[in-house]
């Protein structure tokens, strides 16, 4: 902030994005108008329209957002050891550590998917992580790009599906949530075990 208390332009563009990311969140696309955006945030609607043209506008920054978030993360545990089956646990944990963040109910539980172009964003998004471990998989592997990336594309909709049924489970401990991690992790090392190079 400067001396009288207002928000630089950076500032305010990151404080209108959490508040309405908490919102679509929360609603959805459609339960959501930017005079409810722009009342949560304590701003009026030309302050918002200054930094997002439309709704659209400010739902597609959420998404791409969101995106970059779920992709640092799951890149950050698969680059982060040359161990397999602690990528494949690291991988897991951080599709669940994902769940937590609001942007995750704006990727998976409330996109507008009716939309071609934020579909895609998500799409390519996960199919990013998808390459991501699709590489490693060729590579200890040594099976065929199309088969690895088959395989991938397996696994993050084990860790996607598991993680949007950890949503539902509300209130449960912490404890909970690493024994669902482990038991992802190992299902898919199982899995993914048998493709190991002898």
């Amino acid at each position: 902030m400067d001396r009288r208390g207002r928000l630089t332009a950076p500032e305010r563009r990151e404080q209108l994005l959490a508040v309405a990311g908490e919102r679509f969140a929360e609603l959805g696309f459609h339960a959501v108008s930017m005079e409810a955006i722009a009342e949560s945030a304590g701003v009026s609607k030309p302050v918002l329209y200054q930094h997002f043209p439309s709704k659209r506008a400010l739902y597609l920054a959420l998404v791409e957002d969101a995106v970059g978030e779920m992709q640092r993360q799951v890149t950050s545990a698969l680059e982060g050891t040359t161990d397999n089956r602690q990528r494949v646990l690291g991988a897991i944990r951080a599709f669940f550590d994902f769940v937590e963040d609001p942007r995750f109910r704006l990727l998976f539980l409330t996109a507008d998917s009716a939309d071609a172009e934020i579909a895609e964003v998500v799409d390519t998004a996960q199919q990013g992580v998808a390459e991501s471990v699709a590489k490693l998989i060729a590579a200890d592997a040594g099976l065929s790009t199309p088969s690895a990336e088959l395989l991938a594309t397996g696994v993050r909709g084990l860790a996607v599906a598991g993680a949007q049924w950890w949503v539902d489970q509300a209130g449960a401990s912490a404890e909970a949530k690493e024994d669902a991690v482990q038991l992802l992790a190992r299902l898919v090392w199982r899995g993914l075990a048998g493709f190991e190079r002898s």
